[in-house]
């Protein structure tokens, strides 16, 4: 495409910056710390079965007891809930921004606040700063409402890491400021690439995010990196000797190189992939935001979460998509040709046992924090994932990403207790946003009430606007 891949990055990374929204919805909303959830179906994450007739008993944020809700003893104080409905793990946005610190505290928490009523209990924060280290602590510690927090450090690009030394004490300051990551964007030469990923593999620092063009999909794979977001380079992978001959700067996310896509090479790239031990974020709903023709401005803006963002974040979105699909070689046809080798190349991956993690990366275009997040379920769906499959990316893969396999993703005894109470079965009803009753996040249960109160309150300032 003639819009370059620097200045279309560049305008997405500013719609981040620009976030404003409008909510307020205090702490003191959260409920009891000792809840029963009683006479509920749950979905434990254990296999792809409804228990029906369960109860979860949870104190201080973690789950107490789970078991046949004949059985269960109600703690003296506790509130129970939940009678008839459908309980499962919350689900992690693993491919989350947060407001820099810049836009203002109330901008920042309103964001995380978004992210919670979504279902969304924990965030991997993708683009960092020194204040989001101490958001971190405060949401650990219940003082904001907000997801589980884990936070990137600032950028590792071309500007910022211009040389291997530069970027080993980068990577050495950003370990020793407690970040839980590093993220790479594109820019970074070979050399660069090296000394970060030895430095990092060095201090057992996770590293993630873009692969630039210097480094490719392959000299990636061998780099011990976390995961790869966006399928960054698959398509020039799939390419083979047309990705050389073309300049880099007008290779957005692969697009350009559809026509010359070796689809046989998918099956490789997935082996490579299994055997390398690295993650996927795919983010396919930004890219079928941002490419998909039937996906028209008008559509979009109709979309859940839409009506909550003030009309400059919208007037932005709407006018970098105008830009993009008004560029002389945008063509309807190739760009769901690209979208539909997008979402196959997911199913391979996942078909050969690669580890596929949930991330819209929002907010972005037309990415409202958290309703995004079902909307890159119901695309897994398409893409062929099963319902459970599709769950399994924001809970028992991220629970495998981060260590936690004891801990984080399931319903059960000893586990965080990070839970979304719907009214309907979530194997059978992908998006299942529209139906969240409440949320436990960070010790804190929420109900519809306070949902429906941050959502009329931000409605209220956003048309006040």
């Amino acid at each position: 495409m003639k819009l370059s891949m620097k200045s279309a990055m560049d305008r997405m990374f500013t719609f981040v910056l620009v976030l404003y929204l409008g909510l307020f919805w205090m702490q003191s909303e959260g409920h009891a710390q000792t809840i029963v959830f009683k006479d509920v179906s749950v979905l434990t994450m254990e296999s792809d079965e409804i228990q029906s007739g369960f109860a979860v008993v949870v104190r201080d944020g973690i789950i107490e007891w789970v078991g046949v809700a004949a059985d269960v003893e109600v703690p003296e104080g506790a509130s129970v809930v939940g009678e008839g409905l459908f309980l499962m793990p919350g689900l992690a946005e693993m491919h989350a921004h947060i407001p820099p610190a810049s836009q203002g505290p109330d901008y920042v928490n309103d964001v995380l606040k978004m992210y919670v009523s979504q279902g969304i209990t924990t965030i991997r924060g993708m683009l960092g700063e020194a204040s989001h280290l101490e958001l971190r602590e405060k949401a650990a510690r219940g003082e904001v409402v907000a997801p589980r927090i884990f936070t990137s450090g600032p950028s590792f690009n071309g500007n910022s890491a211009k040389d291997p030394e530069a970027a080993r004490e980068m990577v050495r300051a950003q370990h020793a400021a407690g970040y839980d990551l590093l993220k790479l964007h594109p820019g970074l030469s070979v050399e660069v690439f090296d000394a970060i990923a030895d430095e990092a593999n060095k201090l057992g620092m996770d590293f993630s995010g873009h692969i630039s063009h210097a480094v490719g999909l392959e000299r990636t794979l061998a780099s011990g990196k976390g995961t790869i977001d966006h399928l960054d380079r698959y398509m020039e992978f799939m390419a083979g000797d047309a990705a050389q001959r073309m300049d880099p700067t007008i290779i957005f996310f692969g697009y350009d190189l559809t026509p010359h896509i070796d689809s046989d090479k998918m099956t490789e790239a997935a082996q490579r992939t299994l055997e390398s031990g690295v993650r996927i974020v795919p983010t396919n709903t930004l890219l079928e935001n941002v490419f998909n023709p039937d996906n028209t401005i008008a559509i979009m803006q109709t979309w859940p979460g839409m009506d909550l963002m003030p009309a400059n974040v919208k007037s932005g979105w709407i006018n970098y998509i105008s830009i993009l699909r008004n560029q002389d070689n945008y063509d309807a046809e190739l760009s769901r040709q690209f979208l539909a080798y997008r979402l196959e190349l997911t199913k391979t991956l996942h078909d050969h046992g690669v580890e596929i993690l949930l991330g819209a990366d929002a907010p972005q275009i037309f990415n409202p924090p958290g309703y995004s997040a079902h909307k890159e379920l119901e695309l897994l769906v398409k893409a062929g994932l099963t319902p459970f499959e599709a769950i399994t990316t924001g809970t028992i893969n991220v629970g495998k990403y981060f260590n936690e396999t004891d801990k984080t993703g399931k319903i059960a005894t000893g586990f965080r207790a990070d839970m979304i109470l719907l009214d309907v079965n979530p194997l059978e009803t992908i998006p299942f946003n529209g139906h969240i009753r409440g949320v436990v996040a960070n010790g804190q249960y929420y109900d519809h009430e306070d949902f429906t109160s941050m959502t009329e309150q931000i409605r209220d300032r956003v048309n006040q606007d």
